[in-house]
């Protein structure tokens, strides 16, 4: 690591200076220049519906030369038949920088990929989610609960004194997700 290269970690993570951003991107392939544009701006970036097969997450890390990933594939390729296109897809891009304070967390979800950044105000929780869409059943109720359960879960098992939750929530004020998105927020 460069000397240089030592200032900027220094800086970003004793100064409180990180610039974290989400993006669904609905494919990333497709979604390369603006995932380049905000890796531009940004020190980590937190990306859903990236629509990658789970072969090919590792072209998380190839999208920008300074930025290392770790993500998680939702396409289910067991059958050895896929229908239709990917979807979803979970993943969190970091620059090369911060590596050595970055540690990946088996979340067992694709809907949620998790890193603790170990700064110098103490070990944060990063949490990219996408959040079940809600047909209105009993089903979507249950994968939204279970999914915030999950996110709950992880913030309390682990050492991280702050938590950043980002990504698509899929709910808005006053739909029937909105209570249980409300507490993952507090």
């Amino acid at each position: 690591m460069s000397k240089d290269t030592s200032n900027q970690e220094m800086e970003l993570l004793q100064n409180n200076k990180l610039t974290i951003c989400s993006f669904n991107c609905r494919s990333i392939k497709s979604s390369t220049d603006e995932i380049l544009s905000l890796c531009s701006i940004s020190d980590m970036l937190l990306i859903q519906e990236h629509w990658l097969l789970p072969h090919e997450i590792n072209f998380l890390s190839s999208i920008h030369p300074d930025f290392n990933a770790f993500g998680h594939s939702a396409v289910d390729i067991a059958s050895g038949v896929l229908t239709g296109r990917p979807f979803g897809g979970t993943g969190i891009l970091y620059k090369k920088s911060i590596s050595k304070h970055v540690n990946h967390l088996d979340t067992f979800d694709s809907r949620i990929t998790a890193v603790i950044l170990h700064a110098s105000s103490g070990p944060i929780l990063l949490v990219s989610v996408y959040m079940p869409t809600d047909y209105g059943d009993d089903d979507s109720y249950d994968n939204y609960l279970s999914t915030c359960a999950k996110i709950t879960a992880l913030y309390e098992d682990c050492a991280a004194t702050k938590a950043v939750i980002a990504g698509d929530f899929n709910c808005q004020n006053g739909s029937r997700f909105f209570k249980m998105f409300k507490k993952i927020c507090s």
